[in-house]
């Protein structure tokens, strides 16, 4: 009888501590706001600073046509501004939602652990309906907080436009049908041998879902540097000549020149790191260890990123005073 008793405390502290270890705070709370943050993986992809020197279209032809192009782009930019609303009201509801089943997991994990107390103070007895009501709400609880977390993922990739978003989008769909699946047992569980079935099968449905939901995310991010890096390397082009016409018409652009080695120097080195998550992201029988791995690569070279689009716009000031003196002293002496 003793032995049986045994059997069943350390049944019960197994389920207790896979609960503690199924959602740590850091594996949703941080990449919520994160990657996943997310929740936008597209903030540091902005080209305003690609678009503040590239050479404008030439509409200067009939008075009709050029009424008929900012009726055009106004009506695009209103399409745009509907769209940028319809998405931002869908974020704040993703956002409220996860909060509430944040706090509700909150709640039950806290009311877990008191039970977990009273059984270890041989208090209460581990398979009766209370300890169990206990064990199903937290567990239920931390499977709609894992819902809510991948519905903003999933919402937020399909947003993205990519061109595999498709694939994982649906790929975490089929995780949250394994996940309500799971929720249903927990709710016909009569045991605690059942509900760490149920504990071990969720833990395995985290596991692969938090995997695509890395994978997804950095893949997609991948594709946007590698956008945007495209548009770097010809823009870096097209200063080089630049700067050279400068020097030949007797400015000194010693300076300048520097600024220009040091900003394509970081672009290269963006694009080194983005060809290593690559191939991290394209291995095969990848872990979560490498999708890790592969994010951090992403993390660094949108750093690279971040100090080329700095320098970017110091030389784009400096081009911009040149010219200015120029043109001032071509008027003096005409």
């Amino acid at each position: 009888m003793k032995k049986s008793r045994i059997i069943q405390d350390l049944a019960c502290f197994t389920i207790i501590l896979t609960l503690l270890s199924l959602l740590p705070g850091s594996s949703l709370a941080t990449r919520d706001s994160s990657e996943h943050g997310n929740g936008n993986q597209n903030q540091y992809m902005r080209e305003d600073t690609l678009g503040s020197y590239n050479e404008t279209d030439n509409v200067s032809d009939a008075s009709s046509s050029k009424s008929d192009v900012k009726e055009e782009q106004k009506n695009f930019s209103t399409k745009n501004q509907n769209k940028v609303s319809e998405y931002k009201e869908e974020r704040k509801q993703f956002e409220e939602e996860l909060q509430f089943h944040k706090q509700e997991y909150n709640e039950a994990k806290g009311d877990f652990l008191k039970i977990r107390n009273r059984i270890r103070a041989k208090e209460l007895d581990p398979n009766s309906e209370e300890a169990l009501n206990a064990t199903k709400f937290y567990l239920k609880s931390s499977i709609d907080y894992m819902i809510a977390h991948l519905s903003n993922v999933e919402s937020n990739m399909a947003s993205s436009n990519g061109n595999r978003t498709g694939e994982k989008v649906i790929a975490i769909d089929e995780e949250i049908k394994l996940l309500e699946v799971e929720k249903a047992n927990v709710a016909n569980a009569s045991s605690q041998k059942e509900l760490l079935v149920v504990v071990r099968s969720v833990r395995g449905i985290w596991n692969n879902a938090e995997k695509i939901s890395l994978s997804g995310a950095g893949q997609i991010v991948s594709e946007k540097i590698g956008e945007f890096l495209e548009k770097s390397e010809n823009l870096s082009e097209r200063l080089e000549v630049k700067v050279k016409d400068l020097k030949e018409a007797g400015v000194d652009t010693a300076e300048l020149e520097i600024k220009l080695a040091s900003y394509t120097s970081y672009i290269k080195s963006a694009q080194e790191k983005k060809l290593m998550a690559d191939s991290l992201y394209s291995g095969e029988n990848v872990t979560r260890e490498d999708m890790q791995t592969a994010n951090n690569y992403l993390r660094q070279s949108l750093n690279d990123i971040n100090k080329a689009n700095k320098l970017l716009r110091e030389i784009f000031g400096e081009l911009k005073n040149y010219e200015t003196e120029m043109g001032n002293g071509t008027e003096a002496k005409n």
